[in-house]
C-alpha cells in the first residue's frame, strides 16, 4: 500500500461504519492514520512519521498526502453540521481508487481499517485524545489538551 492510499481508504465509503457521531475531520484523520500505522499491519508502520504536536501525534507527511489527494481531485473536505473543519470524503474518482486498493487488502486488514474509522468517528474529541495519550504518552508532550 502507498502512503496516500490510507487517507483515501478512510475517507471512502468502503470503510464507513454503520453509523458515526463525528466527522472524519483533520484531527480524527490524523489519529486514525496514527493508530493504523502503530497497531495495524507491520508493512503499514512506516507509511507516515509522527511527532508530538498541539493535539497529539501529528504527521506533516500525512497533511501533505491529503493536500496532494485534494489537488488531484480524489479527496475533498465537505461541510459537516457542527464542525468547523468539515469532513474528509472521497470524490467519485477517489472512490474508484479507494475501491481498487480496498479489494487488494486482506479481510482482516479491511476489518481493522473499518474498526479504527468506527472508533475515531464515534468517540468524542476529549475521550479520543485521552485514550491516544494513555496508550502513547510520548506523543502528548507538546499537546494543548488539558482534559
Amino acid at each position: 500500500m502507498r502512503s496516500a492510499d490510507l487517507p483515501l481508504l478512510l475517507a471512502s465509503s468502503v470503510s464507513d461504519p454503520e453509523s458515526s457521531s463525528y466527522p472524519l475531520d483533520r484531527i480524527r484523520m490524523q489519529k486514525a492514520v496514527f493508530l493504523i500505522c502503530k497497531r495495524g499491519a507491520k508493512s503499514w508502520s512506516e507509511l507516515f512519521d509522527y511527532e508530538p504536536y498541539n493535539w497529539g501525534p501529528y504527521s506533516s507527511s500525512l497533511t501533505a498526502a491529503i493536500r496532494g489527494l485534494t489537488n488531484r481531485g480524489d479527496l475533498e473536505t465537505r461541510p459537516f453540521p457542527g464542525s468547523a473543519y468539515g469532513e474528509h470524503r472521497t470524490t467519485p474518482s477517489g472512490e474508484q481508487k479507494a475501491e481498487a486498493v480496498w479489494s487488494q487488502l486482506a479481510p482482516q486488514e479491511r476489518q481493522f481499517v473499518k474498526a479504527v474509522k468506527r472508533y475515531v468517528t464515534n468517540t468524542s474529541f476529549q475521550k479520543l485524545l485521552r485514550e491516544v495519550y494513555a496508550a502513547f504518552p510520548d506523543y502528548a508532550s507538546k499537546s494543548h489538551f488539558t482534559g
